[in-house]
């Protein structure tokens, strides 16, 4: 079972990305494995020691960002799950470098969701690697059973 780190309501984005540093979060996993198409295992490790700049926010983020929040309301309404916002850092308790944030709880069951905001590029027939690997590391830092991944395709399909 995880614990949570830090409480993220009150922080700024800056001490938010400090507190991601200190440790691989779940979307550092496929970068870190050689496996990512947008990152190499070498940028995790200048940005984990402070040595990149951080990324400007760009409108893909800020979309992914506000289209969140529908993502999860829509999966309530078609899975029947009830699912809970959490505004937290986790870590492991037994591998404390092992963090982290989960974008929603399922509510009765050890489990979460995870939302994403994409283009149509790959995703329809094949879950990016990406997506897998930041799932499977929540499962780890958890204990839980098991993800749920939520994905809206170009603003008009959801998987």
């Amino acid at each position: 079972m995880a614990i949570k780190l830090v409480k993220t309501t009150d922080l700024s984005h800056e001490e938010w990305l400090e507190w991601r540093r200190k440790g691989i979060g779940g979307s550092d996993v496929s970068a870190i494995l050689g496996l990512s198409k947008w990152r190499s295992p070498l940028e995790v490790y200048f940005d984990k020691k402070g040595e990149l700049e951080p990324k400007e926010e760009n409108e893909k983020m800020y979309f992914g960002s506000i289209f969140e929040g529908v993502i999860a309301e829509e999966f309530e309404k078609r899975t029947g799950k009830k699912v809970q916002r959490t505004n937290y850092i986790y870590q492991h308790t037994e591998y404390p470098f092992m963090l982290a944030n989960i974008d929603r709880l399922v509510v009765g069951e050890k489990a979460g969701l995870e939302c994403k905001n994409t283009g149509m590029f790959g995703v329809e027939n094949e879950i990016p690697i990406d997506y897998v690997c930041q799932c499977q590391h929540y499962i780890a830092v958890m204990g839980w059973d098991r993800m749920y991944l939520a994905i809206l395709i170009n603003g008009n399909k959801l998987i």
